[in-house]
């Protein structure tokens, strides 16, 4: 009865830990206490790791992720019940990305030869998430099931470092033609490759 009653207490303490903590750092917007905050759980520190290396890392977690409830966490931490690797559910939606990226007052350019209107995109109502998903956490989730879960090894979040996310960042920061051949496939999009290259030799449009 003792023990219950301890990690009753312990519950009750860690919400309003968690109440106080949202109130004061979040409502003051102090970013560096929000993000010390999510990357104190050791199932955190592979998204913190790769945000860290990420250009995002000026702002806090709860910037993106608005509807994440930072009381929910610290229950589910407490309790144990959480994915491993931790899974976003739902996408980030546009508004939010808009709110710092917007094409009317930044001059969009892609690399090399690319073409990317990013208007038409959103006039055809692609979402953000659907070719950037990977701009902060670099897929790190899809890596470590590829890595560990797949090769049935055992994963600790708490053992994926700082060097396993600069590995990560030189080529999950990067939108792959994989990515823009599941809408270009002649079906839902062009698949002409002179509709996003512009450099394209002219024995290839023959093709």
């Amino acid at each position: 009865m003792k023990v219950f009653k301890f990690f009753v207490v312990m519950f009750v303490v860690s919400l309003v830990a968690a109440f106080l903590f949202n109130y004061q750092s979040f409502a003051g917007k102090d970013y560096k206490k929000e993000v010390g905050f999510c990357a104190n759980c050791h199932e955190m520190k592979p998204n913190y790791y790769t945000w860290m290396v990420t250009s995002h890392n000026q702002f806090g977690c709860l910037k993106c992720h608005q509807d994440i409830k930072i009381m929910t966490f610290a229950y589910r931490h407490w309790r144990g019940v959480f994915a491993n690797p931790i899974e976003k559910k739902g996408i980030i939606p546009d508004g939010v990305c808009r709110s710092c990226h917007t094409t009317s007052t930044r001059n969009v350019s892609p690399p090399g030869d690319i073409i990317f209107p990013h208007e038409l995109h959103v006039v055809k109502q692609i979402d953000c998430v659907d070719c950037h998903s990977n701009v902060t956490h670099l897929h790190v989730g899809e890596w470590i099931k590829t890595e560990y879960v797949k090769k049935q090894k055992d994963f600790e979040s708490a053992a994926f470092t700082s060097t396993q996310a600069e590995k990560l960042i030189k080529k999950d920061n990067q939108i792959l033609m994989p990515v823009c051949m599941r809408c270009h496939n002649g079906e839902m999009a062009t698949e002409a490759c002179n509709a996003c290259h512009k450099n394209i030799k002219k024995e290839k449009l023959d093709v």
